[in-house]
């Protein structure tokens, strides 16, 4: 279900696990995804906007019709204050759902960030379709810190148990690469860290196709004591990702000391320096 709506505000100040950036931005509330891998480890369900605006999160998606004209209004006023604009998008939503290609709301957005640059911007997805806006992005790099995150939790195009994959490992790990070899950073995010048939293997594909890594847990990147957001069962789904895990018999996979592990793989093959962790990796792509 999709509906078109006329928003207030696309400059949200933020904090908490994304502290080290001064606003979100959400082209879109809510997310088509949810009945893939990534809408079972989707933190954003849990938020408590998304309970109350979207109770069929993962199959409903509003456009936010008026994001581009909201966003050269918001910055404005931010930059009257004197305010630094350091902006992650996006934070509980996916810029590049299959519904851009026909409204392009991020397309609009960063069309007027070309006429009034933030000072930092991040743009995290799960798709490839982040391709779309390739030479918008090269163009908007020249003026302003920009990295491009997609996130692949997994080197595995299937998982046994698991739904399927929104967007496939090999496209994203594509896309990557295209954005990298057109000149812009990029980071690949393991988030959240699912089972990996072969740490190394994957850590130097990675390495080859992306600038950094960010690696994380849901123990610890959920946002709540013990991973409680990701134990509970999402909407659309048999079981909650740690239970999948294990009924998969990898239930290592769901213990911090696997997951340390695996950043010891992947700062040994690629170097610390190319591999942040968590909340700090995070925070890094905001020059902290």
């Amino acid at each position: 279900m999709v509906t078109e709506y006329e928003a207030k505000s696309i400059l949200t100040p933020t904090g908490g696990f994304l502290t080290g950036f001064s606003h979100t931005l959400n082209p879109y509330v809510g997310c088509s995804l949810g009945r893939s891998l990534c809408g079972m480890a989707c933190y954003a369900s849990e938020m408590r906007f998304a309970s109350c605006e979207m109770p069929h999160w993962g199959q409903s998606l509003k456009v936010k019709l008026n994001a581009g004209s909201l966003y050269r209004r918001d910055q404005a006023r931010a930059r009257q204050k004197g305010e630094p604009l350091s902006i992650f998008m996006s934070s509980v939503t996916d810029p590049y759902v299959p519904q851009e290609r026909r409204y392009r709301i991020t397309r609009g957005v960063l069309s007027e960030m070309l006429e009034s640059p933030p000072d930092i911007l991040v743009i995290q997805t799960h798709t490839p379709n982040v391709l779309w806006d390739v030479e918008t992005l090269y163009r908007l790099h020249k003026q302003c810190y920009l990295t491009v995150q997609i996130s692949i939790e997994t080197d595995q195009e299937t998982l046994a148990g698991f739904p399927r994959h929104a967007y496939s490992v090999s496209a994203r790990l594509a896309a990557l690469r295209e954005l990298t070899k057109a000149g812009l950073k990029t980071v690949g995010v393991v988030s959240p860290l699912l089972p990996l048939a072969e740490p190394e293997l994957f850590a130097a594909c990675l390495g080859e196709a992306a600038s950094a890594v960010i690696l994380d847990h849901y123990l610890i990147g959920d946002g709540s004591p013990n991973g409680m957001r990701t134990r509970r069962k999402k909407p659309f789904h048999y079981l909650p990702v740690p239970e999948l895990i294990a009924e998969a018999d990898c239930d290592a996979w769901n213990t911090l000391g696997k997951f340390y592990q695996v950043v010891e793989t992947f700062q040994r093959i690629l170097g610390s320096d190319r591999v942040g962790v968590s909340a700090e990796g995070f925070q890094a792509m905001a020059g902290n």
